[in-house]
């Protein structure tokens, strides 16, 4: 029609008089329409748009079009030129579906790399359940029911292992009326004095004593005093705590077996000669002159010996026992893990300030304040019903120390019976230890006295006995870590009263940041927490799941725990923050770390949940094919969660049993 118009003005304009007005009026608008038809079809071009797309826009249109342009700079052309220039790029990619998608207003510019990605996640998927059927079968509660069947079956294959070694013990046990060896221990047993020496006995029925106890216990020097070295040598000996044994009491050992495994921690105490003098209390040991030896773990791990790390650690039942050694002393390799309950007052570490006391550093080298509220905790402790006593045990740096709370102790005890039943009840009684004796003990409560202060003029010396020397540390180390529920320092010490400037032992400077950790928490060790609200989950997965929670009007944190291993998501109680309901776990990196299926499905759960955690499993596959069905199911187990957990919190608001009388 345009085309029409133009050759009729045209046509009519050259039928009327030339040089006359209105023909050349006539003639100059033509040449000017036929000029714009050619520029817009070169815009077109040049702009890549769809053909005459500006050429079929009448005046107005096109006159407002050029004023906009005019107006913004002609900034939308440049941004039009980088679209058309992105675009041809995704066409050549084979990103039409997309260019369409956004072209026709489908998918926004914002979603369109969310969904670029997700079409890229797609396609992978298919492509890995086309060469792994299995993943396209993957059911969620089906592989629950197998991990649950998998822990049922190997919790009985632990057992039936264990009932096969007393099966075959007991089958090789002599008949005890048999001739021979055994006539001989009958004679022995008979006797009523003049027995056979024990060293001679066992040279006697060398064959009777494998079968009646094939596996002894003894000390290296038990070993030497009664067991022949001619004897027939033992398949296996194995030290514990083989820090604490020097070579030449090892050697002998050695000698009377056909394997070896050394077992213990180069980060606790070696050999000293604590035990070789202070035989009796007129020989007390100078805990100031202890030296140091060599121990034979270091003598196998110098030479050579195939080494197996246990980094495994869940003895404790609150994460900061053990971080800050397994900072300070292990690198971290310790996998530790986090108590569901990480604000409970009768768990970590507590520390309990003696501002009133002081060292008596040229007298009895004691504190007695420190000391007093030691006895009067214990003598509280003793008041409760056995049941929720719990163990315990004291630690004190020298044996002045030791002393003075062992008789106040004993004070305290002849004039309260509970406490004196209390001290001698169970199958861990408490014990009163120092620094060098402790090793190898363990309690669910440990109290710990620092001793060492200002003495009564203030001054504070920078001498904390062994600690000062060299390997110094390794005794804290000890100290510190043999509490499972609870450790109560109690210092007159302040850290900030330790001088650093005025030592180097390296124990002394750990003193002081252990002291800071104790008032502190981990913030002392590197300015951050065990609950670090700023960590971030490790797969998109994991961060689609903790918004999925969120909404749910749930707190959320992810990453909960000190160590290599942390808590995928934990879901905090909304009536006591600080306290966990619901740990959430994703078949990520946590997940898949573990080399074997009974830590990864088993060992690992069975700790955290003695730890007081509740789990709930999301499989990603799950997550992908039936997002909808997983909220519900996860809804589902945090209010089971709640439900479970106000359960246990009426159960221990109730009273307990009133305690039995003193016997």
């Amino acid at each position: 029609l345009a085309d029409v118009v133009r050759t009729t003005w045209r046509t009519h304009a050259e039928r009327l008089t030339p040089g006359r007005p209105i023909s050349q009026r006539l003639i100059a608008f033509a040449d000017a329409e036929a000029a714009l038809t050619a520029a817009c079809t070169e815009l077109d071009t040049l702009l890549e748009l769809e053909p005459e797309a500006l050429s079929t826009l009448d005046l107005p249109q096109l006159t407002a079009w050029s004023k906009h342009a005019a107006d913004s700079g002609y900034s939308g052309l440049r941004t039009w030129c980088a679209w058309q220039d992105a675009r041809a790029q995704l066409v050549s990619e084979g990103l039409v579906p997309l260019v369409d998608a956004l072209e026709q207003g489908s998918v926004s510019p914002d979603a369109l790399l969310p969904a670029l990605h997700r079409a890229h996640a797609t396609h992978a998927w298919s492509m890995a359940c086309g060469e792994q059927p299995v993943l396209g079968s993957f059911s969620g509660i089906t592989h629950d029911a197998i991990i649950e069947q998998f822990r049922t079956v190997d919790r009985r294959w632990e057992t039936l292992s264990r009932d096969l070694v007393r099966a075959r013990v007991a089958e090789r046990m002599p008949d005890p009326h048999a001739p021979g060896e055994m006539a001989t221990i009958r004679r022995q047993l008979n006797l009523k004095r003049r027995h056979m020496s024990l060293r001679r006995l066992f040279q006697e029925v060398p064959t009777t004593l494998r079968a009646l106890k094939p596996c002894v216990l003894m000390s290296p020097l038990s070993v030497a005093r009664y067991l022949d070295p001619g004897s027939e040598p033992f398949d296996l000996v194995l030290f514990d705590e083989a820090s604490q044994i020097p070579p030449w009491d090892a050697i002998g050992a050695i000698a009377r077996g056909h394997r070896c495994i050394v077992v213990g921690d180069s980060r606790q105490l070696p050999p000293t000669s604590f035990f070789s003098r202070g035989d009796s209390d007129d020989d007390e040991p100078d805990e100031d002159r202890l030296e140091d030896m060599e121990s034979i773990l270091e003598e196998a791990v110098s030479s050579g010996l195939q080494e197996l790390r246990l980094r495994w650690h869940y003895r404790s039942r609150h994460e900061s026992l053990i971080t800050f050694s397994n900072r300070t002393y292990y690198d971290d390799h310790l996998l530790t893990f986090p108590a569901a309950d990480h604000t409970a007052e009768h768990l970590g570490v507590k520390l309990i300030p003696v501002p009133e006391g002081h060292y008596d550093r040229g007298g009895s080298r004691t504190n007695r304040a420190e000391a007093n509220q030691i006895v009067a905790w214990l003598a509280g402790w003793a008041q409760r019903p056995p049941g929720e006593r719990g163990t315990v045990g004291v630690v004190t740096f020298n044996m002045a120390q030791q002393r003075l709370i062992e008789d106040l102790l004993d004070q305290r005890a002849s004039s309260d019976p509970r406490l004196e039943t209390a001290l001698s009840d169970g199958d861990e009684p408490p014990f009163v230890k120092n620094l060098e004796n402790v090793q190898g003990d363990e309690r669910d409560t440990i109290l710990f006295s620092i001793c060492y202060g200002p003495d009564a003029a203030g001054r504070v010396a920078m001498n904390f006995g062994p600690l000062n020397k060299r390997g110094g540390e390794r005794r804290l180390n000890v100290a510190i870590t043999r509490a499972r529920r609870q450790l109560r320092v109690y210092a007159t010490l302040r850290h900030d009263q330790i001088q650093l400037s005025r030592t180097r032992a390296t124990g002394v400077h750990h003193l002081r940041t252990f002291l800071d950790f104790a008032r502190r928490g981990v913030i002392a060790l590197d300015e951050s927490t065990s609950l670090d609200t700023q960590a971030q989950t490790e797969s998109p997965f994991e961060d689609q799941v903790l918004r999925a929670i969120q909404q749910l009007g749930w707190t959320v944190v992810p990453k909960v725990g000190c160590s290599g291993y942390r808590i995928d998501l934990a879901v905090e109680d909304p009536e006591r923050p600080g306290r966990f309901l619901l740990g959430v776990e994703c078949d990520g990196a946590s997940y898949h770390s573990s080399a074997s299926a009974r830590a990864r499905d088993r060992q690992r759960q069975e700790v955290l949940e003695g730890l007081g955690w509740r789990f709930h499993r999301i499989w990603s596959t799950e997550w992908w094919h039936n997002h909808e069905g997983e909220l519900v199911r996860l809804q589902a187990a945090l209010e089971a969660a709640v439900t479970a957990q106000r359960a246990a919190d009426e159960e221990a608001e109730q009273p307990p049993p009133p305690a039995p009388p003193p016997r």
